[in-house]
């Protein structure tokens, strides 16, 4: 079955088109991954699904999340879904921590925003998301603020953001960049892991060893459009495009 159905979606940023007819789909407990050189739309494509795009921002197409259609949705039935039921993992995590307030608060208020809970409750997700998001001592680590934290754990704790309403659907922008190999292997452990339990990924990355280690399918965008599309099998042993080949010989 399928959680989110993406089609001929287009996109433009003021007289710019960045998206062209992009379709694709993520079944229930797929790991579906998005490569590309940087300026591709992959951000963009993820952006576009959950509709954080800026005001002058153009899109045409469809996005339907479990045959909803996301487009047409009112920026309140959007609230609903943003975090619940679709998680996302920000790129560069200093842009989308709070400086001012404690990681631990900061997981708290995505927990409370969608559920109606105590606080004892809603600390017990925090926990249970930062220990997932393999946060070392996550009861030492909730209290402090995001400058007292390495860039690695601070992509950690929007992990641990993106996870603790345990979403069906996670949008994972370039989530591994900041982290060394070994917190790395952890991450994509728990990638698997929410396959495991049913739940599907969209993964943005221009790593194809992280490609091999987690992914399902592949798409591959270049200037905005797919160019090519298979499963992991598929695009290493029979890459058919030469773009697909030229990322595969970059490795």
């Amino acid at each position: 079955m399928s959680l989110l159905e993406v089609k001929n979606l287009n996109l433009w940023y003021r007289e710019k088109q960045v998206l062209f007819d992009v379709s694709f789909e993520v079944k229930i407990g797929e790991i579906l991954c998005i490569v590309g050189e940087s300026g591709s739309g992959k951000s963009s494509i993820l952006f576009t699904i959950l509709r954080l795009l800026p005001p002058y921002a153009r899109v045409s197409g469809s996005v339907k999340f479990l045959g909803r259609e996301l487009l047409k949705l009112s920026e309140r039935e959007m609230k609903s879904i943003r975090g619940k039921e679709v998680g996302m993992v920000f790129q560069e995590p200093s842009l989308y921590l709070d400086p001012l307030f404690t990681v631990g608060s900061q997981i708290e208020e995505t927990y409370l925003s969608h559920f109606k809970a105590g606080r004892r409750e809603a600390y017990e997700a925090c926990i249970k998301a930062m220990k997932k998001a393999g946060i070392p001592k996550p009861e030492e680590k909730y209290r402090m603020y995001p400058h007292q934290l390495s860039g690695g754990l601070k992509q950690r704790v929007c992990i641990a953001n993106a996870i603790v309403c345990e979403p069906k659907l996670v949008l994972a922008d370039e989530p591994t960049t900041a982290l060394d190999v070994s917190v790395q292997r952890r991450i994509l452990a728990l990638f698997r892991n929410m396959k495991e339990e049913g739940k599907a990924v969209i993964l943005i990355t221009h790593d194809f060893g992280v490609v091999a280690e987690v992914g399902d399918r592949v798409i591959v965008l270049k200037d905005g459009k797919v160019v090519e599309e298979g499963d992991v099998f598929e695009i290493f042993d029979n890459p058919k495009h030469e773009y697909t080949k030229k990322l595969l010989s970059a490795i």
